[in-house]
């Protein structure tokens, strides 16, 4: 049990929790957590570290954060901080089908809004993402070892679950670590070392939504937002495919939508993931709010509208510590 875990069941489990967040933990500002997949990590061949909680568990969340915050829309950003409320913001990231198969119902259900970044070339074009490719090589290798290679510095075992799991995360910051030139290289050479080959496109049916129900949920009220066209590391990419991931995937959300979004997500969302070009460009393309994905969270006296701060959701994350950071994010956020 990590200090930030065994520090929120105490919290959570005496009560103090709830005292300090109504006395001395009491917080003004903008907490936005961050989801990408709802549903079962082990039914998947392919990531299953992007697996945020179960059914059941996104719908405990949601309750809570009901109870004990404002849960706020894009459209309300601009008078958030004036208001000084604990104002919290639901986003998911990609557009993934279990979006809206299991975690839309239990918004409606709560009448709960989220904002839904969409990575539009998924949903036009079917595609596995990278991240998922690389997850379902690791899983499907018949090999007990991935060997050394251009990209892979030392040989990584692959002889049990949990070797491969820890192969997938060091693959997976290898990619993110890669100039986008470089990227396609290193997938097709991860297809021979593995033995798996690139993954069928069969294998993709479902995968994510489709326009119509994105537009279902939009209608139902639920935000939009920009993820680009493939996801691709901004910051690892040149400037015009940057700009063409940003107003492309833009342009193509608002055509399907019918309206215009003024909110966007970094694909990745780490510092070194995008750079003051890529901010002057989501600029130029008429976005408002741009969200990365480092934690913490946004007061009025500390508040970047093209790098708002968010915290991840997953499994491994406990109800205690999902409680904890939603009243006390100034320490665990």
């Amino acid at each position: 049990m990590s200090r930030k875990e065994f520090l929120a069941s105490t919290l959570e489990r005496t009560g103090l929790g709830n005292i300090f967040s109504r006395t001395l933990g009491r917080w003004n500002g903008l907490l936005v957590f961050n989801y990408h997949r709802v549903g079962d990590p082990q039914s998947t061949p392919f990531d299953r570290g992007i697996y945020s909680a179960s059914q059941a568990e996104f719908d405990r969340q949601v309750t809570f954060l009901q109870k004990h915050c404002d849960l706020v829309r894009i459209a309300d950003l601009e008078q958030v901080l004036e208001r000084r409320t604990r104002a919290v913001l639901i986003t998911f990231d990609d557009g993934y089908r279990d979006n809206y198969e299991f975690a839309f119902p239990v918004l409606s259900a709560r009448n709960a809004g989220a904002t839904f970044f969409l990575t539009s070339g998924f949903l036009d074009d079917g595609l596995l993402a990278w991240w998922d490719e690389i997850a379902w090589m690791l899983h499907s290798s018949p090999k007990s070892q991935l060997a050394a290679s251009e990209f892979v510095p030392a040989s990584l075992p692959l002889r049990t679950p949990e070797d491969r799991e820890q192969a997938i995360g060091q693959t997976l910051r290898i990619f993110k670590s890669l100039p986008q030139s470089r990227t396609q290289l290193f997938l097709n050479q991860l297809a021979l070392d593995t033995g798996s080959g690139r993954c069928p496109r069969e294998q993709v049916n479902d995968l994510w939504m489709t326009w119509d129900m994105v537009r279902e949920m939009d209608r139902a009220g639920m935000d939009l937002g920009g993820h680009t066209v493939s996801h691709p590391v901004l910051s690892r990419a040149p400037v015009e495919t940057q700009r063409h991931e940003i107003n492309t995937s833009k342009q193509r959300i608002e055509a399907e939508a019918g309206h215009p979004i003024t909110a966007f997500s970094y694909p990745v969302g780490q510092p070194d993931s995008f750079t003051e070009q890529t901010r002057s460009l989501l600029q130029a393309a008429g976005y408002r709010w741009a969200f990365s994905f480092s934690g913490g969270f946004s007061t009025a006296t500390q508040v970047d509208t093209l790098n708002l701060p968010r915290v991840a959701v997953a499994p491994h994350i406990s109800h205690d510590l999902f409680r904890s950071t939603a009243r006390l994010p100034w320490l665990f956020a």
